[in-house]
């Protein structure tokens, strides 16, 4: 007996990407027996576009008047869907994602053959090259990086484009974090996870297409990462690895490096930007909204 999947999609600004994998989850040997779709800042227009999709797939919009950023969007759409069928799988696919015709099917199948709380696709850019899907911890800066190949073995953490999560995993594990707007809430729940005794797998026949950092020019290369997204993704794994548990001085010396880093490309504004928001919460709320968002500071 096949079992129940919900895919979660938080759209910002993307309307079209949005629609485009939607029809693509409609297309797919399996398809998610239901499908939530978290509009952040949502316009009459996206509204609009969105509600005009017809599908075979039961789809339940979202529409947030705020940017609540992304784990906040997923745990409404986790919410709904749960309030829908309990003991559902959860999928949260970005929505500038193109799934292969098997995806779904493969990442199930991984999932259940394995037992993982969690269990990612194989990611590739546009072009069709290699991306990662999974990548690995450093035990001591706390940093996390990609794998080279398809045959990396030495993972420990799934990427959040395509990112499974069993019904016995959700309801131990818990929500995603709301602490980081963006970046790092997949890493940080994977930890959670494995803490809880939960394995993590990687299903690579399961294939995604990801036109990665489209939305936020994240994935551009050194030097060129836009302000707002370079200072958060810097503070974001300060975060992380405080909050996980991570050698202090391995943190620190990891932060130091980010920032000279930063002084060698004369970019003196980011340092004094990450400094403040790694260290006062009510400076990384000021930030967040100054970009755009909205953001609830933690408890």
């Amino acid at each position: 007996m096949k079992p129940v999947v919900s895919a979660i999609l938080v759209n910002f600004k993307q309307t079209e990407k949005t629609l485009r994998c939607l029809q693509k989850l409609d297309e797919m040997s399996v398809k998610p027996d239901f499908i939530v779709v978290v509009d952040n800042l949502s316009s009459d227009e996206s509204r609009s576009s969105l509600q005009k999709i017809n599908l075979s797939t039961p789809v339940h919009f979202i529409f947030n008047k705020e940017n609540l950023g992304f784990a906040a969007a997923c745990n409404q759409g986790i919410r709904e869907s749960i309030s829908r069928q309990k003991e559902s799988f959860i999928w949260l696919l970005n929505n500038d994602t193109l799934p292969d015709y098997r995806s779904l099917e493969k990442l199930l199948d991984k999932s259940l053959e394995t037992g993982a709380g969690i269990t990612g696709s194989l990611i590739k850019k546009p072009n069709g090259e290699f991306s990662g899907g999974v990548g690995r911890i450093h035990p001591f800066f706390g940093s996390v990086r990609r794998p080279h190949t398809p045959e990396e073995t030495n993972f420990n953490y799934v990427e959040g484009s395509s990112f499974l999560i069993s019904p016995r995993c959700l309801s131990q594990v818990g929500p995603l974090s709301e602490d980081y707007f963006l970046y790092f809430e997949e890493t940080d729940y994977c930890v959670r996870a494995r803490k809880q005794g939960f394995s993590v797998a990687w299903a690579t026949e399961s294939v995604v297409v990801h036109d990665i950092g489209s939305s936020t020019g994240g994935d551009l290369g050194l030097g060129k990462v836009p302000y707002f997204i370079d200072c958060l993704s810097v503070r974001n794994r300060i975060h992380f690895a405080y909050k996980n548990g991570f050698p202090k001085i391995g943190i620190t010396l990891g932060l130091l490096i980010s920032l000279l880093l930063r002084a060698k490309r004369c970019q003196f504004r980011r340092i004094f930007k990450i400094l403040r928001i790694t260290f006062s919460s009510k400076a990384l709320k000021k930030f967040i909204i100054e970009n755009g968002g909205y953001y609830e500071i933690q408890a």
